[in-house]
C-alpha cells in the first residue's frame, strides 16, 4: 500500500462543510439543571475530566508550541479528534480520529440526513424534530485520492486501505456513498484545519421512519427534499 499510495497523494484546498446537533437559541449546559450559582463549581468539576481540554493541555506543551488560540484548539476542529468514534468513521477505525467534511452544503446535509435516519432507526425514536447546524471549514492539505475506490466497498476493506498512510498525510478524498457523485475530506491531521465558522440552521423532520423534510432558519423558510439532496443536480445555492 506504502508505494500506491505515494502515487495517489495530491493537495487539496476549499471550504469543506459538516451538520453538528444545535440547539437553536442556545443554552448554556446545565441552565435547564441546577440555579445559576451552582453553574460555575459543576463546570470546575466537569473540567478536571474533560477529554477536549486534558487534550489541548498536551497539544500546548509540546515541541510544536499550539497556542490557545489557534485553529486546531478551536472547539469544533478539536472535539472530532478528542472524542473519538467507538464505532469509527469511513476509512479510519476507532483508534485513528479524524473529521468527515463535505466539498458542498448539499453533500453535507445529504450524509447528514442519512446517518441522523441511522441513528434514528436504530434507537426507535417517535417522530421529532432535529435542529441541525452548518458548519464551514477551509482545508488546506495534502490527502490520498480514494474517490475511485466503489463507494460500497465494506468497512474492513476501507480500513485496510489506510492502515499505514505517510506521515505528510493529512487524510482521504472519497466518494460519499450518500452521494456518489460529490466529494467528502476525512481529515486525519488537525493541522489542515483552519477555524470553523457557524453558517445555516436546519430541522430536520423524522416521523419515526425517515427524514421526510427539512427546513433552513432562513428569511425564506426554505424547504428542502431529502431524496433531491443525494442526487448529481444541485438542489441548493453553493
Amino acid at each position: 500500500m506504502p508505494s500506491v499510495a505515494a502515487d495517489l497523494i495530491l493537495p487539496w484546498k476549499g471550504e469543506a462543510f459538516r451538520l453538528i446537533p444545535s440547539r437553536f437559541p442556545p443554552v448554556d449546559i446545565y441552565e435547564e439543571v441546577v440555579t445559576d450559582d451552582r453553574v460555575p463549581a459543576l463546570v470546575e468539576i466537569e473540567n478536571l475530566t474533560n477529554p477536549r481540554l486534558r487534550s489541548a493541555q498536551r497539544l500546548m506543551t509540546t515541541a510544536e508550541r499550539i497556542t490557545p488560540d489557534s485553529a486546531r484548539l478551536q472547539n469544533w476542529n478539536h472535539a472530532p479528534f478528542a472524542y473519538s468514534n467507538p464505532e469509527g468513521s469511513r476509512f479510519f477505525p476507532p483508534e485513528s480520529p479524524c473529521v468527515e467534511l463535505a466539498d458542498t452544503r448539499q453533500t453535507a446535509l445529504a450524509v447528514s440526513v442519512a446517518r441522523r435516519e441511522f441513528f434514528l432507526n436504530r434507537t426507535s425514536e417517535p417522530a421529532i424534530g432535529l435542529d441541525m447546524r452548518m458548519l464551514k471549514t477551509p482545508v488546506d492539505g495534502r490527502f490520498i485520492d480514494l474517490r475511485d475506490i466503489d463507494p460500497s466497498m465494506d468497512k474492513d476493506r476501507r480500513w485496510a486501505l489506510c492502515a499505514t498512510l505517510p506521515d505528510e498525510v493529512d487524510g482521504v478524498l472519497y466518494r460519499p456513498p450518500e452521494r456518489p457523485s460529490a466529494t467528502c475530506v476525512s481529515v486525519r491531521a488537525a493541522r489542515a484545519l483552519q477555524r470553523s465558522i457557524q453558517t445555516e440552521h436546519y430541522r430536520y423532520i423524522w416521523n419515526g421512519v425517515r427524514v421526510t423534510k427539512l427546513y433552513a432558519f432562513d428569511n425564506e423558510g426554505t424547504e428542502l427534499s431529502p431524496a433531491a439532496l443525494a442526487g448529481s443536480d444541485d438542489v441548493i445555492a453553493a
